[in-house]
C-alpha cells in the first residue's frame, strides 16, 4: 500500500502547481479582433497588442477571417472587436453567425467601425449607425451620459480625430444609448454609443481613426471599459 500512496502523493504535488495556471488563462477575456480593411488595420493591432498586454487579463486573437465570424468558431470569444471600414461578408453564414452570437450574448466592441460593411444590412442594424462623412482636428468630446458603467466619473476632453457623422438604422435608432458626441461649433453629433441587442451588447464610437487618437488616455480608458462591460466584466481602468 505505502508505494501506492507515495505515488498518488507524487501524482497530486505533479498536478497542483499547474492549476492556478489553467484558472488564470481560462478567466482571461478572449477578444476577436477584426480588421485588416482599410484605415491603418497594422497599427491598431500593434497598439491594441501592446495595450492589452499591458492591462493583463486579455486574450487576444488577431483574426480579420471573416470565416471566424461563423456559428461554430465565433461563440469561442468573450467579445468581437471591429475596427476600420470597408469590407463586406462573403458567405450569409458569416452574417448569420455574427448576428447570432450577438443575440445570444456576446459582446462587441467597434472602433472607428461605422464605414463597413456597408452592403449589409444586418451590420448596420447591429451597430446603430452608419458612417456618411466626417470633419477632422482636435475637437472636444463632452459626456451626455455620466451614470453609465463605461463613462461614470470621466469628464470631458479633447482629441485629434476624425468626426465621424452617421445615419441611424430605421429599426434601432430608439433603441441606442448616447453616451457622448463631439461639441464644435454646428457639430454636436453623437460619436459614442451602446447598444443592447438580443442579449447581446455593443459599443461603438466613431474615434480612433489613426495613432494621434488610440495614444489618447481618454479613449483608451473608454476602449478597456467597453471591452470589460460588453463582456458584463466589472469595470477596470487602465493602469
Amino acid at each position: 500500500m505505502k508505494p501506492l500512496l507515495y505515488c498518488l502523493a507524487a501524482g497530486l504535488l505533479f498536478l497542483i502547481p499547474f492549476s492556478p495556471l489553467y484558472a488564470d488563462d481560462h478567466e482571461k477575456l478572449k477578444v476577436l479582433y477584426m480588421g485588416g480593411r482599410g484605415h491603418d488595420s497594422p497599427g491598431y493591432e500593434k497598439f491594441l497588442t501592446a495595450f492589452l498586454a499591458d492591462q493583463g487579463g486579455f486574450d487576444l486573437v488577431i483574426s480579420n477571417k471573416l470565416d471566424d465570424l461563423r456559428t461554430g468558431t465565433i461563440e469561442k470569444y468573450d467579445v468581437v472587436l471591429f475596427f476600420g471600414s470597408g469590407g463586406d461578408f462573403t458567405d450569409p453564414a458569416q452574417e448569420k453567425g455574427f448576428e447570432n452570437y450577438l443575440k445570444n450574448g456576446g459582446g462587441v466592441v467597434g472602433i472607428h467601425a461605422t464605414d463597413a460593411f456597408k452592403k449589409s444590412d444586418v451590420y448596420w442594424k447591429i451597430f446603430g449607425g452608419q458612417f456618411i462623412g466626417h470633419g477632422g482636428g482636435t475637437f472636444p468630446i463632452e459626456f451626455t451620459d455620466t451614470t453609465h458603467p463605461i463613462t461614470k466619473g470621466m469628464k470631458g476632453f479633447e482629441i485629434t480625430d476624425e468626426s465621424y457623422r452617421d445615419k441611424f438604422h430605421p429599426a434601432t435608432i430608439d433603441k441606442l444609448h448616447h453616451l457622448g458626441r463631439i461639441n464644435r461649433g454646428n457639430e454636436k453629433h453623437s460619436m459614442i454609443w451602446v447598444h443592447e441587442y438580443g442579449k447581446g451588447r455593443l459599443f461603438s464610437t466613431g474615434l480612433g481613426h489613426d495613432e494621434k487618437a488610440w495614444s489618447n488616455p481618454a479613449l483608451q480608458k473608454l476602449t478597456l471599459r467597453a471591452l470589460r462591460w460588453v463582456a458584463r466584466k466589472p469595470i477596470k481602468d487602465p493602469k
